[in-house]
């Protein structure tokens, strides 16, 4: 039995206009390199080999570039009705994102959405996806098969089924995706996910 849903931020529920060209920018400046930093996370603690100074100010950088971005942040779909709907089914919400929990707060401060969640998992607390499901997952004090991932990236469907959740991929652009359980959008979740 469903008992929690947990979503993904950025694409799914809004868009983000955030400037990668400019963090790309700011973060050869602080890394003084000519290299993309792609994945983005992975490649800043990689390229600070064990420099906290270094990742605490390239994520800084990337935060304050997001806290920017939410002045024009665009709520994707009625995606906070689609959040009232199963709030008021008595499902777990939560949310996971590799934004910052600033940016996170001033979305949904902005939005008076924010105590829709019973647990938010950011990038302050883990940049891997699968460690941010299970993180979430014992916020929310549900199991892996109670719950339901629901993301735009096929990063997301990948790490929630490691972590043992179902996983449904909002796929607006209609491409086809191998096994992969999709929805064109996200009001679409309504009609499925208490199956």
């Amino acid at each position: 039995m469903i008992k929690g849903i947990i979503f993904d931020l950025d694409g799914t529920l809004v868009r983000l206009p955030i400037r990668y060209d400019l963090i790309q920018n700011n973060l050869k400046k602080i890394f003084n390199t000519q290299d993309e930093f792609k994945p983005l996370f992975a490649h800043i603690v990689d390229f600070a080999n064990g420099d906290s100074v270094k990742i605490k100010e390239a994520f800084e950088s990337i935060c304050e570039e997001e806290n920017k971005a939410v002045e024009n942040l665009e709520i994707i779909e009625n995606a906070f009705d689609v959040l009232q709907f199963f709030k008021s089914k008595q499902l777990k919400l939560g949310l996971v994102t590799l934004q910052c929990r600033k940016a996170v707060e001033k979305i949904f401060a902005r939005a008076d959405q924010l105590n829709v969640f019973s647990g938010v998992v950011s990038r302050d607390d883990s940049y891997d996806r699968k460690e941010q499901i299970e993180k979430i997952l014992a916020k929310l004090q549900i199991l892996q098969d109670e719950a339901i991932v629901v993301g735009d990236r096929i990063h997301d469907i990948v790490s929630a089924r490691k972590v043992g959740c179902r996983a449904i991929l909002v796929n607006r652009e209609k491409s086809d995706q191998v096994d992969v359980e999709t929805i064109e959008k996200l009001s679409n979740l309504t009609k499925i996910a208490l199956i």
